[in-house]
């Protein structure tokens, strides 16, 4: 493979971002391998709109944003607008940690010369350094193989993902109660959700081990399962915050910082936890890729995965028992507060 020497690229480098906020997070140590290749280089992310903040308040990349406005509700750019606007940076390399044909003609309409990313959707032509995608590999691995393999294998190793966070008043530290994240989704999840009655005994069950002051999480299209999750638990005289809806992703971030553990299904959050190292338990049944390739790598992460043999994929997450849950989020903060 043709491989590239970072003295060939004397300009600002565009990286593109997956418009999916788990998969973004996890791009971050290919970043930081662009990073220390390019100490002297402008690096600017092409994000979504909606995750903009998360990466724009970063502080140890050193990254500059761009609001990909192909994706803005009210005041959409067409694919050639943006190739336009994206013209004044002068880019001299492109990374596409996207995999669509679209992006590659998006670099190819900007003028960008050296443009790296994985050969598939048609786009091979359109790369200038391209390989061929092998999709056992996680996706931490995928995004830093192709910066890697790109500049003749400088690197034997690669990071985890670190998100920059802020104190937040939404979550109380008192020192009595343990403030625990909670995301189960709702049914927009589709076979990712974690059904109501089983998420209600798994946090009754763990209230009777852990003083625990729950924080449900949530966008609002989740307002109506956490509400009943939550009257529920208040009926219990347990301690619970419903913040679903009521926090931006940014603030997302911050209160799940802020907590001591996170429960959650394979999901956007379980990702923001293990980017600002906090103890997760995850929930996982059907998910949208396969498990082994989207798994956080933390040390502190306990992944609760089904034995199902049901073929609706829905009832699979339904084997991972709430008494599981349970017995695996009080283990891990014991194990926690040890280390």
């Amino acid at each position: 493979m043709k491989q590239l020497q970072t003295n060939q690229v004397s300009g600002a480098i565009l990286v593109v971002l997956p418009k999916f906020i788990g998969d973004a997070i996890n791009t971050l140590p290919a970043v930081a391998m662009l990073r220390e290749l390019y100490p002297n280089n402008e690096i600017h992310l092409l994000a979504r709109p909606y995750m903009c903040d998360i990466f724009a308040r970063d502080s140890h990349y050193r990254l500059n944003i761009i609001r990909d406005t192909r994706y803005d509700k009210d005041n959409k750019d067409s694919l050639f607008s943006l190739a336009k606007s994206l013209k004044k940076y002068k880019f001299n390399m492109a990374v596409l940690l996207r995999g669509s044909l679209s992006e590659a003609i998006l670099c190819k309409l900007t003028g960008i010369k050296f443009v790296l990313g994985y050969k598939q959707n048609g786009r091979a032509a359109l790369l200038s350094h391209g390989l061929k995608l092998n999709q056992n590999h996680h996706y931490i691995h995928r995004y830093c193989h192709l910066i890697n393999d790109c500049h003749n294998k400088p690197f034997a190793h690669y990071g985890l993902p670190q998100l920059s966070y802020e104190h937040t008043d939404k979550v109380v530290s008192d020192g009595v109660k343990t403030p625990i994240a909670v995301y189960f989704g709702g049914k927009n999840k589709g076979a990712r959700h974690y059904p109501l009655a089983l998420a209600q005994q798994a946090l009754i069950a763990l209230s009777k081990q852990v003083d625990a002051h729950f924080y449900l999480v949530g966008d609002p299209s989740e307002t109506t399962d956490n509400q009943q999750l939550y009257e529920t638990l208040q009926a219990q005289n347990i301690t619970v915050t419903d913040l679903t809806g009521k926090t931006s992703l940014v603030e997302l971030v911050d209160c799940i910082a802020a907590c001591e553990l996170m429960i959650s299904i394979d999901s956007g959050p379980m990702h923001m936890a293990a980017a600002v190292d906090t103890p997760c338990v995850a929930v996982v049944g059907f998910g949208t890729s396969p498990w082994s390739v989207v798994a956080p790598k933390n040390q502190s992460f306990i992944a609760l995965t089904s034995q199902s043999c049901s073929l609706s994929e829905e009832k699979i997450i339904e084997e991972v028992r709430p008494s599981a849950i349970a017995e695996a989020s009080a283990r891990l903060l014991k194990e926690c507060a040890k280390s």
